[in-house]
Formats: structure tokens, sequence, C-alpha cells
């Protein structure tokens, strides 16, 4: 896919406007080489460089039991912000045999400060979620439950998710503040449209959605950590470095029957 390898990402516990663009070119217009190979951190200020976006978990909150049909839900909240430097967009291309493949597009600038993509890669695929009634990314995050250590750290894993889809929008500001902040651009989860996350927003799935929980009929009362990871297969160019390490967030909680209680 012409990404660069990834480190899995650590935990890291956080909570908390882009640049008008230039229309989009067509996908077949673009190559990989016009990306250059670029490598390594680059400045926000340089033009005609990447802007990387860079996602970011924040901690699982909302918790709470939902009980029905003989199970028992963890349910709660989860949001991913992007504060890099681009956003993250990612663009449906529909096939003759009724998939379809979805890539990322990476973004520059020009001295002006006028968008453009600079390059794609083909990243994933999209389904229809009936549920939502709209189209998902595949494999966009991994929703863990895991014991806690006796120092207190994360333990072993209990249970986790299947696979986790999202329709990728700006729903929850995250930090205006950032150089590429940007209105709202991404608003709609069509087969025919771009889905993303520009800079300084973030998407939000709350705990009443559907399929937003883990199933923890069988699980025991006591301590465990609830661990959330953007990107879990690596799948998006991050750019590397930092940004590819700060992907997770989690929260320790006690569970005690029909209650939880956070305790971190």
């Amino acid at each position: 896919m012409n990404l660069p390898v990834q480190i899995h990402p650590a935990f890291h516990a956080a909570g908390s406007e882009k640049s008008k663009r230039r229309p989009v070119r067509s996908l077949a217009a673009l190559t990989l080489a016009s990306i250059g190979l670029l490598t390594g951190t680059v400045d926000a200020n340089n033009p005609d460089t990447i802007h990387y976006p860079d996602l970011q978990t924040w901690r699982p909150y909302d918790l709470r039991i939902d009980r029905g049909g003989g199970r028992k839900l963890l349910r709660f909240s989860n949001t991913v912000a992007n504060r890099g430097q681009g956003p993250l967009e990612v663009a449906p291309v529909n096939k003759p045999d009724g998939t379809t493949d979805g890539y990322q597009r990476l973004y520059s600038h020009g001295i002006a400060g006028n968008w453009y993509v600079a390059g794609q890669a083909f990243v994933g695929t999209f389904s229809f979620h009936p549920e939502h009634n709209h189209w998902h990314f595949e494999d966009f995050a991994l929703y863990e439950l895991r014991t806690v250590a006796p120092d207190g750290s994360v333990g072993a894993e209990v249970l986790r998710s299947s696979k986790v889809t999202f329709c990728m929008v700006d729903n929850t500001r995250d930090d205006s503040t950032l150089e590429h902040a940007a209105p709202q651009t991404y608003t709609t989860c069509g087969v025919e449209v771009p889905q993303g996350i520009s800079v300084g927003w973030a998407d939000t799935y709350p705990s009443w959605l559907p399929d937003q929980d883990l199933d923890i009929t069988n699980v025991p009362s006591g301590d465990y950590w609830l661990i959330s990871t953007a990107d879990p297969l690596n799948r998006l160019n991050e750019g590397g470095g930092t940004r590819e390490l700060n992907n997770s967030s989690a929260v320790k909680f006690r569970l005690r029957g029909n209650k939880v209680q956070i305790l971190q």
C-alpha cells in the first residue's frame, strides 16, 4: 500500500476549524509519484510538502451498563480527533463488482495557501450499514477490555470488539487553535462523497448508537481497562513518527453488577 511501517500505538489518555481547499482532482489523475517520497516530520508552514493527519483518541467516556435480550453490554462513547497538519480524507471508488474501495488523499498547499491533493493510496474498503443508513469505512477502530495488572497498568486481554467501522465526519469541535484548524467540512457518508476528519475536529460515536458497546455478559465483577484505538491495522498514513504512537486511549473502571465506577 506504500504506507510507512507503523509501531503499535501506546496508550494515551486524551480529552478535551481546515483551510479552504481547491476542488479535488480525480483519482485517476493522481499518482504516488506526485508525493515526492517525502518522509520525516514536515513543518505545517512549508508549502508543497505533505501535511499529514494525526489521529488521537479521547479517553472512552459515558460508560454504562445496558441489559436486554439476555445480554449485558458495556456501552460507552468514543471520539477520534484529528490534531495533525492536514485533513484525514478517504474517498470511495465504486467498482463494477459492487464493492467500494477507499483511497486516502494526502494534501499540501502552495505559497498562496491554496490546498491541493498531493497523493493517494488504497487504504481499505467501505460497507453499507443499514442500522445507521450510511456507508462506513472498515476497520477504523478497535475496542478492548483488559484486566488491571498488579501494578495498576494494563493487563491481559479479556475480550475485544469485532470489526469496528465508522462513518467519518466532523461532528465534534476538538481544537480550534491548531494552525490548520478548519470549518466543518465532512458531514455526510454517502457512497459517492469523501469521508474524513478535518484538522481541529473529531468524530464522536455516542454510547446510544447501535453496536457502540462490548458484550460483557460473561465478564465477572472486577477492575478493568477499556482501551480504544483508532486505525488499529495501521492502514491510514499519518506520516510516521509520534503521530503513529498516540492513536490509543484508555480508562480504568470498576465493574460491580450493573454499576460502573471510573477509577482513572
